[in-house]
């Protein structure tokens, strides 16, 4: 099966009706939910669960593989000559726990290992942005306006050492969890993210297609290539995400990293 043959419009459809389900079954959770502790310590609740199973029942009409974090489907479904559907029904669980309504449904169309749509919806305030291959950028389902002050540095709220990072550039820090980070880098709201600790394949995929439908970019920090979504291993390498006005400072930012003594690698997730 190639891109060529795949609706992607109607499949951006369907994304985004799924994402709707999964946001209903979130916020119905929103006041009463339980919580369980997965075997890596991470939180899970029931919430996520909802939230798996109705992107599940959408998605799985158009009979395209899903991986989400909830359920990882074997690597041979996943591989490089793959199309599948990535999904976190529920990034920045944490966040929802403590309702501070930094927490999103993030859903991907991967095909040989790239993003080719990417749908984000943030339930609690009622956003959507979207976009495919080939067409512009949505949010709410109108095209997005760009936002030309981008002098920001989005970082995760765990503790970590980014903060040199924007001080040595001039950046002003903006503390956000969850992907909900990739619609402030796509709207030019901030300008710079960088991840120097662990995050995985669903968390990213969404937003990381977002950002390079809008002339950003987001690069591995260990080969300064695309991120790659058919990895056996489903953590993420560590990147640097630019918006398209920040692009340019690639090299310099990249030369700072390479060179720096203050910036220190973390196992630290958020």
């Amino acid at each position: 099966m190639s891109d060529q043959h795949l609706n992607l419009s109607n499949l951006h459809q369907i994304a985004l009706k799924a994402a709707f389900a999964a946001g209903a079954e979130i916020l119905k959770s929103y006041s009463k939910f339980q919580i369980y502790y997965k075997k890596d310590n991470s939180l899970l609740t029931t919430a996520d669960l909802s939230a798996n199973e109705a992107i599940y029942k959408i998605l799985s009409k158009t009979q395209i593989p899903i991986c989400s974090e909830e359920s990882i489907l074997p690597f041979n479904q996943r591989d490089e000559n793959s199309i599948f559907w990535l999904v976190d029904p529920l990034d920045g669980t944490r966040e929802f726990v403590s309702r501070s309504g930094e927490f999103c449904v993030c859903i991907a169309l991967i095909y040989r290992s790239r993003p080719i749509l990417g749908v984000i919806y943030s339930p609690v305030h009622n956003q959507i942005y979207s976009s495919y291959q080939g067409s512009s950028i949505y949010k709410n389902g109108e095209i997005i306006s760009i936002n030309e002050n981008e002098s920001s540095l989005i970082s995760g709220k765990s503790k970590n050492d980014i903060d040199k990072f924007a001080k040595n550039f001039n950046l002003d820090i903006i503390k956000l969890s969850s992907a909900i980070k990739f619609p402030y880098l796509v709207q030019g709201f901030a300008g710079v993210f960088i991840r120097l600790y662990g995050s995985s394949l669903w968390d990213t995929a969404a937003g990381d297609f977002l950002l390079h439908q809008s002339g950003g970019i987001m690069l591995s920090l260990s080969d300064l290539k695309p991120l790659n979504y058919a990895k056996k291993e489903t953590l993420n390498d560590n990147f640097i995400a630019l918006s398209s006005l920040q692009k340019p400072n690639l090299s310099r930012y990249l030369d700072y990293l390479n060179s720096s003594k203050n910036i220190k690698f973390s196992n630290n997730i958020d």
